[in-house]
């Protein structure tokens, strides 16, 4: 049965306030069966109450569930997406473990595009209108106790468990890249713990930008010249502890040292 208007309000609401309060709360599915679609309305409404503009002025998107793997393990056939806020935005600055609830950190390949991208698209239209590659850490979040991801409108519905961005210097032209062989390696105070490569986006990053294109169609949105696109975790994600050191280091996009306080 369809979830009323007054609650998906609701469901937002308690995750609005989980968001600020930054106390956990339990998995939505515990008290209603989302859909997919009902899960980003919930998603839309609770960005449009913590970003000053909403989704009129965001840096872009990312995705998430990205391999098949995950996506069998929560039961969707399909990657999801989310907005990126200008404010969450890390500029040379420590990840502020204080203001979070559970932070994790993990790599991702970001593209930067230099046109509008609306259907029908192709991974080759996404190379086509990438301005740059860029390498991106993306500082993960859970509004949920214990970080318990019972389903994907779970994490649909939590923002796609965006938290913090840090976005590197380095930006190459994406004909000086093989997008599909770009590895990572992430350690912790000197000792790698997680690896990964580019291939393991769905064969190639490219191709859920390309999924993304038509996929924000469905709800009256496209891809915009200038924005950033994460195209997902390469590397594991990592529990983050304060004072700890992460130094993320990939073939050809360069390195980046961040430190949690």
């Amino acid at each position: 049965m369809p979830l009323s208007q007054d609650e998906i309000d609701d469901l937002a609401t308690r995750l609005y306030e989980a968001y600020d309060t930054k106390e956990p709360i339990p998995p939505l599915s515990d008290d209603a069966e989302l859909t997919t679609e009902e899960a980003y309305q919930i998603q839309f409404e609770v960005f449009d109450r913590l970003s000053a503009a909403g989704r009129d002025d965001v840096v872009g998107h990312k995705l998430g569930l990205v391999s098949e793997a995950k996506q069998e393990q929560l039961g969707i056939p399909e990657p999801i997406f989310g907005y990126v806020a200008h404010e969450t935005v890390l500029e040379n600055e420590p990840i502020p473990t204080d203001e979070m609830i559970a932070p994790r950190i993990e790599a991702e390949i970001g593209v930067v595009l230099d046109e509008d991208l609306e259907p029908p698209v192709t991974t080759t239209d996404v190379l086509t209108a990438t301005r740059a590659v860029v390498p991106v850490v993306e500082i993960l979040e859970s509004r949920f106790q214990g970080w318990a991801i019972p389903s994907a409108q779970d994490v649909i519905a939590d923002l796609t468990s965006a938290g913090k961005v840090i976005v590197g210097e380095q930006h190459r032209d994406v004909t000086d890249l093989d997008l599909k062989m770009e590895g990572v390696a992430v350690s912790v105070n000197g000792e790698v713990e997680a690896t990964g490569i580019g291939a393991d986006i769905m064969g190639n990053p490219a191709r859920p930008v390309a999924w993304l294109a038509e996929r924000l169609d469905d709800v009256d949105d496209h891809l915009r010249a200038g924005e950033l696109v994460m195209t997902g975790g390469i590397s594991a994600a990592i529990d983050i502890e304060p004072g700890d050191v992460y130094h993320v280091e990939f073939s050809n996009l360069g390195s980046m040292e961040i430190r949690a306080e």
